[in-house]
């Protein structure tokens, strides 16, 4: 039988209770001869490899975690901002207001983003960057200090955009000394920060369009063209969650500045504010939001029994455009034929569901385990457009779980079938009530009595972004549970736990479950984004006893520690009582790594940053008669022993500086120890300036240790004496 041939025949089983509904349907010695040069490495490399090595340097050389910390939060605070703001219209705003209102909540960071660059210009005015020092040129850019605005995401992005605008000054004049580019092509400074006060706009443009789910514009020619000769595919800069890109992206804008061969006559028009011709239609998400709604209508109004195919073929689209990247076993078969031959079988299983018989029977315990337990009413005569929605988030569902499927997969008609059916049943015990079930349906997410997961928010119907578990789990969380659940932040929900003022264990509390739709971003579910954490079936196992609650994670990006929103994935929120409403401020990230190996001064760093809390938990160490120098140290041990090891072994295979896993996790053990090491040398020589930082009014401490001269070929050595210094407050690193 050709495959994919849509076959009604193959009858697959319906995991509702009650009658089933379907029907069965010499180089070698060469080499070894070479002499080896005694210059460095690059001497006498070619101009063209010369300089995209240079770029490359430059480009590792601008990564910021807490940067691209604060664009991402940028981010989360402009989607939060914009839900609000739906519910300030009487009706639902369209693409154009929801803007304009976004871009008045954002011009104040842009008008200090803007000066700070005027002002930056100011400074080095007067100067000639080559005559001075790089200390005096060090001086001089940190001499301009952000704005403050009130707003956390707006100050995290002005400090740093600022970093940012540092380093291309710097590198601007490092290029120019060491003779490796034309003076001319990057200088007067003015010109250069004219052209990055440009970025500015266009770049808080593509967060505005992220947090409103517009599809990504892609980074400016230039920064394309640098990535091509930097070996990033175009495939490579589209593929993951385009929130994450933002701040790679600009950093290979800003990487261009210096590094593409574009010449200071490259026409302004280049740096313009972005089209906005795009926000004329729908945008992807939207698109699906209004199919959902068409679809849910549909399937409460076809006669009983009728097998929904063509609406399902209309809906499906919808939901592949959300995950536009095609995959091979796909792109092989066929686009339309993959969307027949699910539409066909999909509909061969709802199709005893459908109609307004049936509808009035999902309904009634949907609004039983599901809106009631989160507090909403249904308003008379919409019962049965819930029933709607339950069917079409199963659809939905089951879409979505195919698309993780491998590519192959598509290609086989009968692996496609047991995929169909599976991801079904998964899909519908997720959002329909445990009684409409088999009561021994394998993929009932709970061992007893469940709940649902309900679309949300109800007010900004049909525009949902995200659904939430209708069951709020009670939870006496003890020290030793909260202990072995890791937290976004490099810490652990104990550590969460005590900075928002815990003194007694067990501690009790709420815990409330979300699920991401297509749209999804962390600022929908919380106001602070770093109290949403990513609800996995091992913390769903320890935390609510039900593993089957949570989600497998996708492959992390190295070195991350948070997770962001992708369609099906999970997340949880711990509400502790009788704690205080006001928490301790916490780092928004209490580790940071910095592997800089080529620049002419190449180091090592790791820096720890402790919340104010547990800064003062160290000085009642150190503080104590004995002075408790071992318990310092083991309390130390406790912000890095496990998270600095997997964030080395993330950074060393992305950036290829180790040939595997098991040679990175040797590298990162080595480095770990190290740390160790130099912690427990300078506590036994300098403990006094490590109490000193914590008695500074500044909230928090940042340790960090450095390994100087480190490189590449250096990492399989044995490391150089690390340097510690201790800085009162959140610093980034040195």
């Amino acid at each position: 039988m050709p495959i994919m041939q849509a076959d009604t025949s193959a009858g697959l089983t319906s995991p509702f209770a009650g009658p089933d509904p379907t029907v069965p349907t010499g180089e070698a010695d060469r080499a070894a001869s070479e002499l080896q040069s005694p210059f460095s490495e690059g001497f006498g490399a070619e101009p063209a490899e010369r300089a995209d090595r240079q770029a490359a340097e430059f480009l590792d050389q601008l990564a910021d975690e807490d940067f691209a910390d604060a664009v991402e939060a940028l981010v989360d605070e402009a989607a939060a901002q914009h839900l609000a703001d739906q519910g300030s219209f009487t009706a639902r705003p369209s693409m154009a207001e929801s803007r304009f209102a976004l871009q008045t909540w954002i011009e104040p960071l842009a008008g200090a983003a803007e000066r700070a660059v005027d002002q930056l210009t100011d400074r080095l005015a007067p100067v000639d960057p080559l005559a001075i020092s790089a200390h005096e040129l060090g001086e001089l850019l940190d001499s301009v200090a952000p704005e403050q605005l009130g707003i956390e995401g707006f100050d995290q992005f002005l400090g740093g955009f600022l970093r940012k605008a540092g380093k291309l000054v710097g590198g601007a004049v490092d290029l120019a000394k060491r003779g490796l580019a034309a003076v001319g092509k990057v200088l007067p400074v003015g010109l250069l920060l004219g052209r990055l006060k440009a970025l500015v706009r266009p770049l808080l443009d593509r967060v505005l369009r992220a947090a409103l789910n517009r599809l990504p514009v892609s980074v400016r020619p230039i920064a394309r063209m640098l990535a091509a000769k930097l070996g990033i595919s175009e495939a490579e800069q589209l593929e993951g969650d385009p929130v994450v890109r933002l701040a790679e992206d600009f950093d290979l804008e800003l990487t261009g500045l210096l590094h593409a061969d574009t010449g200071a006559e490259q026409p302004e028009t280049e740096f313009e504010d972005e089209s906005e011709a795009g926000d004329t239609r729908e945008s992807a998400v939207g698109e699906l939001d209004a199919a959902r709604e068409r679809l849910a209508a549909q399937l409460t109004e076809l006669p009983p029994g009728t097998a929904p195919i063509a609406e399902l073929e209309q809906f499906i689209p919808a939901v592949l455009a959300v995950r536009p990247l095609i995959k091979t076993g796909i792109s092989l078969i066929g686009r339309d034929r993959v969307v027949r031959f699910i539409a066909d079988r999909v509909a061969g299983l709802i199709k005893g569901m459908v109609g307004a018989e049936a509808a009035g029977m999902i309904s009634r315990p949907l609004v039983d385990v599901g809106l009631r337990m989160l507090g909403f009413e249904v308003p008379a005569g919409q019962e049965h457009a819930l029933a709607g929605e339950a069917l079409a988030s199963t659809v939905e569902g089951t879409v979505l779980r195919l698309l993780e499927l491998p590519g192959e997969a598509f290609a086989d008609e009968l692996q496609l079938d047991a995929a169909v059916q599976q991801a079904f049943a998964e899909a519908a015990a997720a959002v329909m009530p445990d009684r409409l079930l088999h009561t021994d349906l394998p993929e009932r997410e709970t061992a007893g009595e469940g709940g649902v997961w309900v679309l949300m928010p109800r007010a900004a119907r049909p525009a949902y972004r995200y659904r939430r578990y209708a069951r709020v789990f009670v939870v006496p969380v003890s020290r030793q549970l909260a202990r072995a659940v890791p937290w976004s932040d490099g810490g652990t929900l104990e550590s969460y736990l005590l900075d928002r003022g815990a003194e007694h264990w067990p501690v009790q509390s709420e815990v409330e479950l979300y699920e991401a739709l297509p749209g999804t971003h962390l600022g929908h579910l919380a106001a602070d984004p770093g109290e949403v954490q990513a609800l996995t079936p091992q913390i769903a196992g320890l935390l609510l006893r039900e593993p089957g609650l949570g989600r497998r994670l996708p492959p992390a990006l190295p070195g991350r520690f948070g997770v962001r929103p992708t369609p099906g994935l999970r997340f949880y929120r711990v509400r502790p009582a009788g704690l205080p409403v006001r928490r301790h401020h916490r780092p928004r990230r209490r580790l940071l790594v910095a592997l800089d190996l080529t620049s002419a001064k190449p180091s090592l760093q790791v820096a720890l940053r402790l919340s104010e809390r547990q800064g003062q938990q160290l000085l009642a160490r150190l503080d104590a008669p004995a002075r408790d120098l071992p318990g310092t140290l083991a309390e130390l041990r406790k912000h890095y022993a496990d998270a600095l090891p997997a964030v080395l072994v993330g950074r060393l295979l992305r950036r290829s500086l180790a040939p595997d896993a098991a040679h990175a996790r040797a590298v990162a053990d080595r480095v770990t120890a190290g740390v160790t090491a130099a912690l427990s040398a300078f506590l036994t020589e300098r403990a006094a300036q490590l109490a000193a930082a914590v008695r500074d009014p500044a909230e928090g401490v940042t340790i960090t240790v450095t390994f100087p001269g480190v490189t590449r070929a250096g990492l399989d050595s044995a490391l150089p004496t690390a340097q510690v210094a201790v800085t009162p407050g959140w610093r980034r690193r040195g």
